[in-house]
């Protein structure tokens, strides 16, 4: 059983429990060897004898071990501590992107692309490893307070070079890819699917598909189409709209290929919102095939029944009665499922067609080639004159010379690249067109002077560096220079949020603040920005900054009665801390435990701040105490009578311990005894006939009640 302060492997510290999944517990930790913080996902004790589970737990450190990325959460260590499966992590500060959402509502469109960006690269970087995420969603992305994000949670991950992927060990419902939903092979383009779910989530603050249970969605994935996020929300640009909608095509093919394509198509949102550069690239399923057992495609036959999971791995198989209803249609209907497959094989129809009506062409061609030889040939067409077979023959030859002219031409045609020629005014245009064998054609943007001498090139109809035959017209719109236009947002981040109203305001900029709790920057700092630093927009621009509003706020808990050890317990959980211990008795509170804190419970108070207690010694303990004074000689003489006393006295107090009025000389010696409830310093005086006689000190003995 993990235990707080307990140290795994030798150098990791347990230090508090900071998160929990379906499998595993984690845990903030400390490396004895490097003194650097790291997170612990520990496998739940239920799961350390499942062979299976270990195995899938240990997947994910074994697959990332080598991923190393500022946009992925690093996998630093994994080990077995008698019986213990951990996995040590980088430790990634902030909440998940879902809670983000959740708080935040929908990101703003610059938000949405700098996350979709970063989540990308991330994905990128673990494609280049050969390592597909199969999970990515919300809850597996990190939002630091800089606004950094970190990809995490490999654990279903798999190399993308392994066999085909069962449907087992798919990712959670909403963010799932038709062909994981169907229990088919999986690859890099079923996470570039999940992040389009993510992108559509982030720009309209709901996710595409939902329903009552987890069949009805994943059979959402599979059949139904993506309401366009625009629909929603029209401030969404086109361009986004376009990259989200191919991110979530049915077919893999027809998506982005590689998570590099996605990024360079996000870096244009802004650039060209119409959105004309997203295209779909229809091609041949490339998806790895191999021969299925009967086995397996029996498996396939009831993967939409059987297969999906949901968010926690479990089957849903039986889940309602409309779910095993609509699965029932699926399979009384094998035509439908069919022409699925017949779809999934059939050629491009514009592909079809062409080639239909270039052999149609080609059929005519020849027959009437063939009847012309065969006529001319045995003279069954007489109306042909040599004249007009002449010329035809000429004709023949001379359309033939001309073939094989425009072939001769067509082989040696010379290509060249597509400079760039953004920022350049008409004149340098057109030079710098003539340098590569170009021609440029210009159009205007609206609104513009065309007779504006300081007018350059905003968009080219090439892209820099694309191949063009030499002699090809290239068209250029001209516009304002974009410098003069745009201004470059600077970095906020640590700045008061009066000084980065000033600062932006001065570059004729607009600020927007919101607040939120911070536990690392103080109160009145700038946590993040968006857009973030380096971005270039618009004069009067909005730019919106997140403001701290200094530690959380956390509510104090009653400690009344708990021992000391779980008060301190107590308070480390909800991140307070134990301040000065003192004990006192109670009669009511056993010994030990609290009896009082220096803050009532209820109250908030910021995350960090010391609460004092005061423990109980149990029942208290009562004594009372016995002096006793011996006076050895008589103060009289043989036969002589008189007044003896004995007075304590104690403090401001005198008290009369012993009086004889007809005392003797056989009194003495004399002893008496007396009590006092304070064993504070006292004497007790002999008076004789009422004058002073002698003082004796007094020494106390302790009495329990």
């Amino acid at each position: 059983m993990v235990q707080i302060g307990m140290i795994l492997g030798g150098r990791y510290e347990i230090l508090e429990h900071i998160g929990s999944g379906g499998m595993a517990d984690v845990y903030k930790a400390k490396c004895c060897d490097s003194k650097q913080y790291v997170a612990v996902k520990i496998l739940r004790s239920e799961y350390s004898e499942d062979a299976t589970l270990i195995r899938r737990f240990t997947t994910e450190a074994r697959s990332t071990s080598g991923l190393h990325h500022p946009n992925v959460v690093s996998i630093l260590d994994e080990g077995n501590d008698q019986g213990i499966h951990y996995i040590v992590m980088e430790l990634a500060e902030g909440m998940t992107l879902k809670r983000y959402i959740r708080r935040y509502g929908r990101l703003s469109v610059r938000e949405t692309v700098d996350f979709a960006i970063q989540i990308a690269e991330g994905i990128q970087a673990a494609h280049q490893h050969n390592i597909v995420h199969r999970d990515i969603k919300p809850q597996n992305i990190i939002v630091s307070d800089s606004g950094k994000l970190k990809v995490t949670d490999f654990g279903i991950a798999k190399a993308a070079t392994g066999d085909t992927i069962a449907s087992s060990t798919m990712g959670s419902v909403r963010y799932l890819s038709p062909e994981q939903a169907r229990g088919g092979y999986s690859d890099s383009r079923s996470d570039i699917y999940s992040l389009g779910i993510t992108i559509y989530e982030m720009a309209t603050g709901k996710v595409p598909f939902d329903g009552e249970n987890t069949v009805t969605i994943a059979l959402m994935h599979l059949r139904d189409d993506i309401t366009p996020p625009r629909n929603y929300f029209p401030d969404i640009p086109v361009s986004l709209e376009n990259i989200i909608l191919k991110c979530t095509r049915k077919r893999p093919e027809e998506r982005y290929q590689t998570a590099g394509e996605l990024i360079q198509d996000l870096r244009q949102v802004f650039t060209s919102p119409d959105g004309n550069y997203v295209y779909t690239n229809i091609q041949v399923d490339d998806s790895p095939t191999r021969t299925r057992t009967a086995e397996e495609i029996e498996q396939v036959k009831q993967s939409l029944g059987s297969s999906v999971v949901t968010d926690n791995g479990e089957n849903l198989q039986g889940e309602s009665d409309s779910a095993d209803a609509e699965e029932d249609s699926t399979e009384d209907n094998p035509e439908d499922n069919m022409e699925d497959e017949e779809d999934d094989a059939s050629m491009n129809p514009k592909l079809e067609k062409m080639i239909m009506g270039i052999t149609i062409v080609f059929g005519i061609l020849l027959a009437c080639l063939i009847i012309y030889v065969v006529g001319t040939s045995t003279n069954l067409l007489p109306f042909f004159s040599n004249n007009s077979s002449e010329s035809s023959t000429e004709a023949s030859t001379s359309a033939a010379e001309e073939t094989a002219e425009e072939e001769t031409q067509e082989e040696i045609i010379v290509y060249t690249s597509v400079p760039d020629f953004l920022g350049m005014t008409k004149s340098e245009a057109r030079a710098e067109a003539e340098e590569y064998s170009l021609k440029v054609t210009f159009t205007y943007e609206d609104g513009v002077d065309e007779s504006d001498s300081s007018l350059v090139v905003v968009e080219q109809q090439y892209e820099e560096g694309e191949s063009v035959a030499e002699g090809t017209k290239v068209k250029l719109t001209m516009g304002q220079n974009e410098d003069d236009q745009q201004i470059e947002v600077p970095a906020l981040v640590n700045y008061t949020e009066e000084e980065a109203r000033e600062v932006l305001e001065a570059l004729g900029l607009e600020m927007e603040s919101v607040y939120a709790n911070s536990d690392t920057v103080e109160a009145g700092y700038v946590i993040r920005q968006s857009p973030k630093g380096g971005s270039l927009v618009d004069k009067g621009f909005t730019i919106t900054v997140t403001v701290s509003k200094g530690v959380s706020q956390v509510q104090v808990p009653s400690l009344y009665g708990q021992s000391q050890a779980a008060a301190e317990q107590e308070l480390n959980h909800v991140g307070l801390v134990l301040g000065s211990v003192s004990s006192d008795y109670s009669g009511s509170v056993g010994v030990g435990d609290v009896i009082e804190q220096s803050i009532d419970s209820g109250t908030y108070v910021d995350k960090g701040t010391a609460v004092s207690i005061v423990v109980s010694l149990g029942e208290p303990v009562t004594y009372h105490y016995e002096g006793t004074v011996t006076v050895e000689e008589s103060p009289f003489e043989e036969d002589e009578t008189g007044m003896v006393e004995l007075i304590l006295n104690q403090g401001d107090s005198t008290e009369t311990i012993y009086t004889n009025q007809n005392a003797t000389e056989t009194t003495f010696p004399l002893d008496v005894s007396f009590e006092s409830e304070s064993n504070d310093e006292a004497t007790v005086t002999l008076y004789v006939n009422g004058e002073e006689y002698d003082s004796y000190d007094v020494e106390w003995n302790a009495v329990a009640d």
